[in-house]
């Protein structure tokens, strides 16, 4: 193999070891006359001949010349050539990125032990010019060792990291780590995925191209998919009960895998508390209802858990889903009032209280009144007041409802045969009603457009989603609507004439809907999307959305948003920031954040399944917000995905870019060094040139002590 040097120039510091060996030989001292008037009194001196110069200790001078050609050598920087490993090993120093997933699907088994040997056997073979990113992901991504050259580094860092709560994204690490391939000045790009591979985090659009020549290696972690055991999806239905509000949950048990009936216990825990428990036989691949009875709900923010016991399963399972956690608060139902007409009866407004009172979720309070509205401090307790079949009030009661609405209230106005109101009235509601018409006697009119793009009609967008093509009106009240950007018509009559339209004043909204909501005037309320068009119109008109009583791992709250914490069910939290009144969120697994008042946002990162707990700092002795947050079930479905499809997915978007030759040329340059770093040879020369100058130091003393002791012990006419 021949021998290369990285600075070849300092070579020329080996002619330097000639000079002193040819002056040496080729000197001659010239012949000097001098007369002297007697010679009896000089010491007659051996002649000793010019010509018969001639070196005495070869060893002595073969000890100098080669430490200091040992010296010039080590600065030539020498390395072994072998210009095949060379080509083998590509045509520089490595930019390589290890992508490490740590969704919590890597839970299973030895997953995520394996994951870490195979990213830290990644790094083993790091040279001294290559570097090395460690990038790990799962809904999002982070690179805790961004480019070193320092193994330790990632192996530390491997050692801290752990399994989160939250499931696979592969699009944001690939990302990440294409940005780190394309900002590398090295000629060498690789790049490593360690993963169990779930196809449920994979799009296939992720967009991801990393630079061309780049070694891709799919590492799949875990064998065949395991069977497991999840809770679905846990909904609540409220109602009331002898002045009460109750809660019932229902829950959804799924399992994949397994090869026979496997025969569970499924407990519903309240406030830490086990209130229910039942036995559930699950098929070997399918799902089975839980319905567990009512529990009376008292206190606001109860905490719910509906679990499956883990007791005789397999320890193969995700344990991740096996419970789902929920908060509920009493009195977060939207508030209704009916306004009857007196001399209408229950019937009127009967299909419109049922549809109201089958809601699930937070549901809807109704309250039916047939007499006048009541005062400002009870109208306060509502969201939304339907004025059934009846004029809107005139007087001191018209004034409240204008206030009502201006302070973000909803009024939906149905109007029948007895709705109408006056010229004061018309900056508040849309447009004008006219006389009662029949449509198309016999038959009846159709709907013939609805806003699909408005929230109230978004719901029955697409095929199979509800059709109100089939309801028939055979009454309807002519109306009037002004030109202009203040009224929105929702949904017309087959002939143009409006059926449904709003209009903003102040922070609430105004709806009118042109016929009845019962079974005289139409049909609308015997088909399948009557309930549904209920919910939604009165619940578009509250201004509230619905009421989450859980989120997902890895979510983030903005406490700054009041009308967003509102909707979570947060509110109290908000009016006590904006109050300046700090705040402690508390994780489940212990840590704080300090939710501080004062302008801009506040963000909390839902990281950890688990209850949340957000009180003021010091303060123990009050009932704290809870803020419920479960796993993302999706991550449950622990199909495989292919690794060469995700591979040929990045390499698809690699263009074929040419390399220059000054690129080349680079990439060559850097090799050597990264070769000559790997020998170190001039470590061990400059080690050798100590040893001999040392022998050479110890060798010239011997030889001149007997060269004293020679001249000491020679006869007084001997010496020269």
């Amino acid at each position: 193999m021949p021998l290369g040097f990285l600075v070849p120039l300092f070579l020329v510091g080996l002619i330097g070891l000639a000079v002193p060996i040819v002056v040496h030989l080729t000197r001659r001292q010239r012949a000097k006359v001098v007369r002297f008037p007697s010679l009896m009194f000089l010491e007659k001196v051996p002649y000793q001949a010019e010509n018969r110069r001639r070196i005495h200790h070869w060893l002595l001078l073969a000890l100098r010349a080669l430490a200091l050609a040992l010296l010039v050598l080590a600065f030539a920087r020498p390395f072994v050539r072998d210009d095949a490993a060379v080509a083998i090993a590509g045509t520089g120093p490595t930019e390589h990125v290890v992508v490490l997933d740590r969704s919590y699907s890597m839970a299973i088994e030895d997953r995520w032990a394996d994951a870490v040997e195979a990213a830290g056997d990644a790094v083993g073979s790091l040279g001294p010019l290559d570097r090395v990113s460690l990038v790990v992901f799962d809904q999002g991504a982070a690179a805790p060792v961004r480019s070193t050259s320092d193994a330790s580094r990632i192996r530390a860092a491997l050692d801290t990291l752990a399994v989160t709560d939250r499931a696979t994204r592969y699009g944001p690490a690939l990302k990440l780590a294409q940005t780190i391939l394309e900002e590398s000045e090295l000629p060498g790009k690789a790049l490593t995925v360690v993963s169990d591979l779930q196809r449920g985090g994979w799009t296939g659009e992720e967009g991801v191209s990393v630079p061309e020549g780049t070694e891709i290696e799919m590492v799949a972690v875990g064998s065949d998919p395991p069977a497991n055991l999840a809770v679905g999806e846990v909904a609540l239905t409220r109602d009331r009960f002898q002045g009460a509000e109750r809660v019932t949950p229902r829950a959804r048990i799924t399992r994949v895998g397994g090869d026979a009936e496997l025969e569970v216990q499924v407990v519903l825990e309240v406030d830490t508390r086990e209130i229910q428990r039942q036995t559930v036989t699950l098929p070997a691949a399918g799902a089975v209802p839980v319905v567990f009875q009512p529990f009376t709900l008292t206190e606001r923010h109860t905490r719910g858990v509906v679990r499956v016991m883990s007791d005789g399963l397999p320890d193969s399972e995700l344990r991740h889903d096996d419970a789902r956690r929920f908060v509920v608060s009493p009195g977060r139902a939207t508030g209704v009032l009916l306004l009857d007409a007196p001399s209408g009866g229950a019937q009127a407004s009967l299909h419109l209280r049922q549809a109201l009172e089958v809601a699930r979720g937070d549901g809807f309070r109704v309250d039916r009144v047939t007499g006048g509205a009541p005062g400002a401090d009870q109208l306060s307790t509502y969201q939304v007041v339907i004025l059934n079949d009846r004029p809107f009030p005139e007087g001191s009661e018209g004034e409240r409802l204008r206030d009502f609405v201006a302070s973000g209230g909803g009024l939906l106005m149905v109007a029948g045969s007895r709705g109408s109101w006056t010229e004061s009235a018309g900056g508040l509601l849309p447009g004008t009603l006219g006389a009662v018409q029949d449509r198309e006697e016999g038959r009846g009119g159709r709907l013939g457009y609805l806003d699909y793009d408005h929230p109230v009609f978004e719901l029955f967008r697409g095929p199979r989603r509800g059709d109100f093509s089939a309801a028939r009106f055979f009454r309807a009240r002519s109306w009037q609507v002004p030109p202009g950007d203040s009224v929105t018509v929702l949904a017309r009559f087959d002939d143009g004439s409006p059926a449904l339209a709003e209009r903003r004043s102040g922070e609430g909204r105004v709806l009118v809907w042109a016929s009845t909501l019962d079974a005289f005037w139409t049909d609308l309320a015997l088909q399948p999307v009557f309930v549904p068009f209920v919910h939604q119109v009165v619940g578009y008109a509250s201004g509230r959305t619905e009421v989450l009583d859980a989120f997902t791992a890895g979510q983030i709250l903005d406490v700054s948003d009041a009308r967003a914490m509102e909707t979570a069910g947060l509110g109290e939290v908000a009016e006590a920031l904006a109050a300046a009144e700090g705040q402690v969120a508390l994780a489940p697994s212990g840590g704080t954040t300090e939710l501080s008042a004062g302008a801009g946002p506040h963000f909390l990162e839902l990281g950890e399944q688990g209850f949340y707990e957000i009180r003021p700092p010091g303060r123990n002795d009050v009932r704290p917000v809870a803020v419920a947050v479960n796993v993302d079930p999706a991550e449950a479905d622990l199909a495989p995905l292919d690794p060469e499809e995700v591979e040929a997915s990045i390499r698809s978007g690699a263009g074929g870019t040419a390399v220059a030759a000054t690129d080349t040329e680079r990439a060559a340059e850097l090799r050597l060094e990264d070769r000559e770093r790997r020998q170190s040879l001039w470590r061990w020369m400059l080690v050798g040139a100590f040893l001999l100058l040392a022998a050479e130091t110890v060798l010239s003393n011997r030889v001149s002590r007997a060269r004293r002791n020679e001249r000491a012990g020679a006869p007084q006419g001997a010496q020269s």
